[in-house]
């Protein structure tokens, strides 16, 4: 391409107003200098002039004033809730969006499963009582300890020796007891 070329493709958009200050003036500082660009911007103002004049004729005959009331009238009219909300259902309900729906709705339903293990005591707003019994058995001379926690569910048991090493409470012998 040559540089008359470049320019005839920049020359509507010159025409029209629409290039910035710069390539502006540069444009008409070639159309002033070259008689084949000269010649072309002569024929396109030609042509505006002519789309002008009969787009004028054209639209003489039409009644714009009762067009640009309706158009004013649409813009602001207030729209009943009804047809927002179904304007909002209809974007929020296409195929792309509901692809998403299935996957958030699983962890949504997860989260509110899980929020009592995540965020401890958030239903009655206090925090959990990790309360425990244990309790000390002498089963036969052996020291055997329950530990119960209600909350769980859970019982431990095991058996310890006394740091004395004998058990106190215990009158029968040795040979009696019966072995675990």
């Amino acid at each position: 391409m040559n540089k008359c070329e470049d320019f005839r493709e920049s020359l509507e958009v010159w025409l029209d107003g629409e290039l910035s200050r710069s390539d502006a003036e540069g444009v008409r500082s070639h159309v002033d200098n070259c008689a084949g660009c000269g010649e072309e911007r002569r024929r396109l103002e030609l042509l505006n002039v002519w789309l002008k004049r009969d787009l004028e004729a054209a639209a003489a005959p039409l009644a714009f004033n009762v067009f640009w009331r309706g158009v004013q009238q649409r813009i602001t009219e207030k729209r009943p809730w009804r047809d927002e909300l179904r304007d909002w259902a209809q974007a929020i309900f296409t195929p792309p969006r509901l692809a998403w729906g299935v996957p958030t709705i699983i962890v949504v339903l997860l989260a509110a499963l899980s929020i009592d293990s995540l965020v401890p005591g958030w239903r009655s707003g206090t925090q959990r009582n990790n309360f425990a019994a244990v309790d000390s058995i002498d089963a036969y001379g052996r020291n055997v300890a329950l530990l119960r926690e209600e909350e769980t569910k859970t019982t431990v048991i095991w058996l310890y020796q006394n740091q004395e090493g004998e058990n106190e409470s215990s009158a029968e012998s040795p040979e009696a007891r019966p072995s675990f």
